[in-house]
C-alpha cells in the first residue's frame, strides 16, 4: 500500500484548522506532534507502522516526555490515522490499540499573594506589566492571551472578551488595576479606546502579534529577575488566580465560568489547596486539635 503521509499532513493541516476550532497553540502542537511520527517512521524507511514499530515509537516516548505530553501526542497520532482511513485505503488506525495513560493526580502550584505582587510589581516593563496583570486578575489561559485583540477590552464594562478551547467565547472580568495597566499600554501605542482597534492586544519587538512561546518566556524571565523560589508560568499564574479566588470566598461555578472549565470536576481541583489550608488552620488554631493539650 502506498500512502503518501506527508501530503496527508498537509490535508489533514486544513482539516484541522476549518472543522476543529483550535487555538492556534494547540493546533501547532498537534502538528508538530504528528511531524514527530513522520520523521521517526522516515528514519525507517517505513510508511505504516506494523506494531512493533508502534510500540518503538511509544517507547521512544516515555523516555522523553511527561504522561500528559504522551497522551496529548498519541491523540494528535490517532486523529491523523483515523483521517487518513477517510482518505486513502487504510483500513485500520495502527496506533488503535495503544491506550492513553492514567494521568498522575497533581496539585496545582500556586504563588502566595505576597509571592504575586513582589512579581508584578518587580515588572517595570509597561507591556510585560500588563501581561502579568491580565494573567492575574482574569486567570486566562496564555493561548487565549496570543488570540486577544485590543477591541476585546472592554473598559467601560470593565470585562474582556476570551477565545477558549474550540472557539468558544466568555466574558471575563478585569480588575481595575489591571485595566488601568493595559489601558496605559496601550495609550503608549497611540490607541485611547481598544474598542475600535483591531490589532493585536499584545506585540513583540517587530510589531506583529505576540506567540504563546514570547509570553511564557517573558513570565519566566521576570519570575527569574524577582528570584523567585520555583519556577513561574502563565499556567502557575492562572492556578494561583483560581486559588486566591477560592480561598476569598468565591463561588466554584463563578470561578469554572472565568476559567473556561467544561467541567466543574476540573475547577474542583482547586478546593483541594483550600482544603489543606483550612485544616492546618484548624490544627493551629481549634484547642481540641492541640492533641498534648488534652493529654
Amino acid at each position: 500500500m502506498e500512502i503518501d503521509l506527508d501530503d496527508l499532513l498537509n490535508q489533514y493541516q486544513l482539516f484541522l484548522l476549518d472543522q476543529k476550532g483550535l487555538s492556534p497553540e494547540t493546533y501547532r502542537a498537534y502538528v508538530n506532534d504528528i511531524r514527530d511520527m513522520l520523521s521517526f517512521l522516515d528514519s525507517r524507511s517505513i510508511r505504516i507502522p506494523e506494531r512493533l514499530t508502534v510500540r518503538s515509537y511509544m517507547l521512544r516516548l516515555h523516555t522523553r516526555y511527561s504522561r500528559s505530553s504522551i497522551n496529548r501526542k498519541l491523540s494528535s497520532i490517532k486523529g491523523f490515522f483515523d483521517f487518513a482511513m477517510t482518505r486513502t485505503d487504510l483500513a485500520v488506525n495502527p496506533f488503535a490499540h495503544v491506550r492513553s495513560l492514567k494521568k498522575q493526580e497533581t496539585l496545582p502550584k500556586n504563588l502566595s499573594p505576597e509571592e504575586i505582587a513582589d512579581l508584578i510589581d518587580g515588572t517595570p516593563d509597561l507591556r510585560d506589566r500588563a501581561i502579568l496583570e491580565l494573567f492575574y486578575s482574569t486567570g486566562i489561559r496564555v493561548s487565549e492571551m496570543e488570540s486577544m485583540n485590543c477591541r476585546d477590552i472592554d473598559g467601560d464594562s470593565r470585562f474582556i472578551l476570551v477565545t477558549g478551547k474550540g472557539s468558544k467565547q466568555r466574558k471575563v472580568p478585569i480588575g481595575k488595576r489591571a485595566l488601568s495597566v493595559v489601558s496605559e499600554y496601550l495609550r503608549h501605542r497611540g490607541i485611547a479606546d481598544p474598542l475600535y482597534s483591531s490589532q493585536p492586544l499584545f506585540l513583540n519587538n517587530r510589531g506583529a502579534r505576540l506567540g504563546s512561546r514570547s509570553i511564557r518566556r517573558t513570565v519566566d524571565q521576570w519570575s527569574r529577575r524577582a528570584a523567585m523560589s520555583r519556577r513561574v508560568s502563565p499556567h502557575v499564574i492562572r492556578h494561583t488566580f483560581a486559588t486566591h479566588m477560592l480561598d476569598a470566598g468565591a463561588d466554584l461555578r463563578a470561578i469554572q465560568e472565568m476559567l473556561g472549565h467544561a467541567s466543574l470536576s476540573t475547577t474542583q481541583r482547586y478546593t483541594h489547596l483550600t482544603l489543606d489550608k483550612l485544616m492546618d488552620v484548624y490544627d493551629k488554631s481549634h484547642p481540641k486539635a492541640k492533641e498534648d493539650e488534652w493529654k
